[in-house]
């Protein structure tokens, strides 16, 4: 049989959500938070989230993040998804009910 596009897409989807789910509190938080912002995020945004209470925790996320290949770092100062499916399986990482209050 032939091989569909969507199989590919979907095997992939469920491989990275599959690897994020191993992967620390921090880096799930940050990969959580960085998917709401879509697919990149400014230095300043993450500055300033490393400065709330809340989301203190990022900072080092990140830092794991980009080391395993998830998020890269942009010349002009931003953070990005690696590819777009690392971004949706990030999001995925989020529960549906969670999704509205979490992401705006």
């Amino acid at each position: 049989g032939t091989i569909r596009a969507e199989d590919i897409t979907d095997n992939v989807l469920q491989l990275l959500s599959s690897e994020m789910n191993g992967l620390s509190d921090n880096v799930q938080l940050l990969l959580k938070v960085m998917a709401c912002f879509g697919t990149k995020t400014c230095e300043s945004v993450i500055g300033y989230l490393v400065d709330s209470a809340e989301y203190s925790a990022v900072e080092d996320g990140l830092k794991k993040a980009v080391s395993d290949g998830f998020i890269e770092r942009n010349i002009e100062g931003t953070f990005s998804f690696v590819h777009d499916k690392v971004r949706e399986a990030a999001y995925n990482l989020i529960p549906e009910s969670d999704r509205k209050q979490v992401c705006v």
